[in-house]
């Protein structure tokens, strides 16, 4: 097939590298179907999210379709992802993210050394409340977009946190009973969504990618204890960024691949490596991904350093205590122990039993419960969205279609009977955010930078 049929002359020219490996990679005629399908529109499902469950009926009605919803779907602007009730990947994606969580120890610690934007760790984290997890991103901003998950999803068992790998390792030196590793790659499964003008696929940008992240596994090893799984994964298909990866773990480090417990749909085996998983497009399955989860089997076990840091407890602070555990309790009839509430900044936030990172330094701790005033705690809106719908008190509840909602979402106010003081507003049981209710009046507690016009198209 001609390569012109499927790019213009230009985007062939600036491909030629990349088509050159991928004919060499998969044979004339998987190489053609591939071809074609990338003139074929790129997929995005609905994962949904265990923690806060509504019908598959509701999501499908908001996107249009569920699982997989359809090109023109606008999820941002729908109720139930501004609740948490699914987050958006390609199926690929959504696939390998599943492969952890089924093997991890209870009460596991657990690293996501590349986290954002966060559909692996808040995955594993929502289907793993039992377990403590560090998920990192070194650049800020995208550190920021992976907090804002977090909290929309309501996980209470995350720590975010924004350092370069090898301050991690620095740090975490044998601490982790689970790292995951999505480390940056060339991209080239990605092409579907993106532009070949704007994407370096290159020779060279193979070599670098994969010269970068054999440094970033580098430092994942340093965090992973012995006997620890370590789920490494990239969004490209050459054998230089993934399986040459996962062979010099094995040569170098003494790891063992293994062997997932169900092969995902439409996921085949790595070339050469059974265990692996590879997606492609042609298949079906969404866009292209490799995925590995490997044993530390290496005699070269590492010892957690013993971590001095503690968090911020103390006397001063019992007025502060008192004054969140009563506001809490004129929320939600949920119990809170004092001693796993931790002072951060201007505010204070929740954190495990026996909470395991207390010396990384952390955007966000757990969950963020209250903001401060002086000593007066003002709750936030993390503590709303991580709320157990079945403990609020007296919070009112709407349809996603009702204008109420879609008033909330847009930062203004809205009638409400509910009793004076912080509420959660509620879409079809899930909590969504704070409101303050005074005299009939629900005042808008909604962040701003959250907020939008509701999507009319269905």
């Amino acid at each position: 097939m001609n390569e012109d049929l499927i790019f213009s002359r230009n985007e062939a020219a600036v491909a030629e590298p990349f088509l050159r490996r991928m004919k060499n990679l998969l044979g004339e005629t998987d190489y053609e179907a591939y071809l074609l399908s990338l003139k074929q529109p790129h997929m995005r499902l609905a994962r949904k999210n265990p923690l806060k469950s509504v019908p598959d009926e509701l999501i499908a009605d908001e996107l249009g379709g569920y699982p997989l919803m359809p090109e023109n779907a606008k999820p941002g602007l729908c109720p139930l992802h501004a609740a948490g009730a699914y987050y958006v990947q390609e199926p690929a994606a959504a696939a390998v993210a599943g492969l952890l969580a089924p093997l991890l120890p209870p009460n596991a610690n657990v690293l996501d050394m590349c986290a954002a934007p966060g559909g692996k760790v808040t995955a594993s984290a929502s289907a793993r409340p039992d377990c403590n997890f560090f998920a990192n991103e070194v650049v800020f901003s995208r550190a920021k977009i992976l907090l804002s998950n977090a909290e929309r999803l309501g996980l209470r068992n995350c720590t975010i946190g924004s350092m370069r790998p090898d301050e991690v390792a620095r740090i975490g030196s044998g601490m982790f009973d689970a790292v995951i590793a999505d480390v940056p790659c060339s991209g080239e499964g990605m092409l579907r969504k993106t532009e070949f003008h704007t994407s370096d696929i290159s020779d060279e940008a193979v070599a670098a990618c994969a010269e970068r992240a054999a440094k970033i596994l580098d430092a994942c090893d340093e965090c992973l204890k012995f006997g620890g799984l370590l789920l490494f994964s990239t969004c490209t298909f050459n054998k230089t960024e993934n399986e040459e990866q996962v062979f010099r773990l094995i040569r170098e480090k003494g790891y063992e691949p293994v062997m997932p417990p169900s092969r995902p749909t439409k996921a085949r085996a790595g070339f050469g490596l059974p265990e692996a998983v590879r997606f492609f497009p042609q298949d079906g399955g969404g866009e292209g991904h490799f995925a590995c989860v490997l044993k530390k089997t290496s005699d070269n076990e590492h010892i957690a350093r013993k971590k001095e840091k503690s968090a911020k407890r103390n006397s001063a602070n019992d007025k502060r205590v008192n004054s969140v555990l009563n506001e809490a309790a004129k929320f939600t009839s949920e119990t809170f122990e004092r001693n796993r509430i931790v002072f951060v900044g201007d505010g204070c936030e929740y954190v495990s039993q026996n909470y395991p990172f207390a010396s990384f330094p952390a955007l966000r701790r757990g969950m963020r419960v209250a903001d401060f005033a002086g000593e007066r705690a003002i709750l936030h809106h993390h503590f709303a969205t991580a709320a157990q719908p079945d403990f609020l008190i007296d919070s009112p509840n709407f349809p996603p279609r009702a204008p109420e909602l879609a008033s909330y979402l847009a930062g203004n106010e809205f009638s409400c009977s509910s009793q004076d003081g912080f509420r959660a507003v509620r879409v079809a049981g899930l909590p969504l955010g704070l409101i303050k209710v005074s005299n009939g009046t629900a005042k808008n507690r909604y962040p701003k930078g959250l907020r939008f016009i509701v999507n009319s198209q269905k």
